[in-house]
């Protein structure tokens, strides 16, 4: 369609604004900053149901899976009974799932930066670093919750001291954590849960090796499962600082419009 530039000019040229009063005027721009201002306070908004709105964003195929590899485990766990020494078996059982428990919810924090959606939403009410944060808080509750399951039936079926059974079952957690928040601190794209998936896979041969040497889950062996569980509690939170520090880095400058009181 052709574009009439003379018509254009004439039409501009024959306007003329429209007589009104300059104290409505103004009275209409403190109304409307009053409305503006009473509209950011109404849409504050607490802890928890922050974290509602973000639980509603994580697919339900974590939870089937966790669900599923819950129970695999209590039935791994229940089918046999177990003397005061031999963890064999199930350490073998935690060294299999536990990485792939703390692996099922990388994938779903990679997804804004795999779907290539992680600017739009840093340019969100809220900040990277809180939908992330959120999530992964989320992630490990429910993560935690079924360790809590696997540790009482383990401890229970197989009379092992509670403190040995926590070693076992959070070292194995921790190290793949590790590993997969580094690929998150520096991969963040599709490629990122591949990554994450290898370092799963690495971690289940190697603790399932480990399985097999049966000096490594005797009493004695307590104290090197002690040094290895603070040693990777102390690279987990010092990895988790530095990946939460990456999530704002390319939308560091953003203001939030949207305050959450917490």
């Amino acid at each position: 369609m052709k574009i009439n530039e003379r018509k254009i000019r004439e039409d501009l040229a024959s306007f003329s604004v429209p007589a009104y009063d300059p104290e409505k005027m103004r009275e209409t721009v403190q109304l409307a900053k009053a409305a503006y201002r009473e509209r950011q306070f109404a849409a504050r908004i607490g802890f928890w149901e922050f974290l509602s709105m973000q639980l509603r964003f994580i697919g339900k195929w974590v939870w089937l899976a966790q669900v599923v590899l819950l129970l695999s485990v209590l039935l791994a766990v229940s089918r046999r009974s177990f003397a005061v020494n031999e963890m064999q078996h199930v350490f073998l059982v935690f060294s299999c799932a536990v990485p792939l428990l703390a692996f099922l919810g990388f994938p779903e924090i990679l997804k804004s930066y795999a779907h290539g959606m992680a600017e739009i939403e840093g340019c969100t009410h809220f900040s990277m670093r809180k939908l992330m944060g959120a999530r992964m808080l989320i992630l490990g509750l429910a993560d935690l919750c079924c360790m809590t399951v696997i540790l009482a039936a383990s401890a229970a079926r197989s009379g092992t001291p509670v403190l040995r059974m926590i070693l076992y079952l959070f070292v194995p957690f921790n190290v793949t954590c590790c590993g997969c928040l580094t690929v998150l601190e520096h991969v963040k794209s599709r490629q990122g849960g591949y990554f994450c998936a290898a370092v799963c896979v690495l971690c289940i041969a190697v603790f399932s090796q480990l399985s097999f040497v049966k000096g490594f889950y005797e009493t004695a062996a307590t104290g090197m499962w002690i040094v290895l569980f603070f040693c990777s509690l102390a690279y987990f939170a010092t990895e988790l600082f530095r990946a939460f520090r990456s999530f704002d880095r390319l939308f560091c400058s953003k203001q939030e419009t949207l305050s959450v009181p917490w």
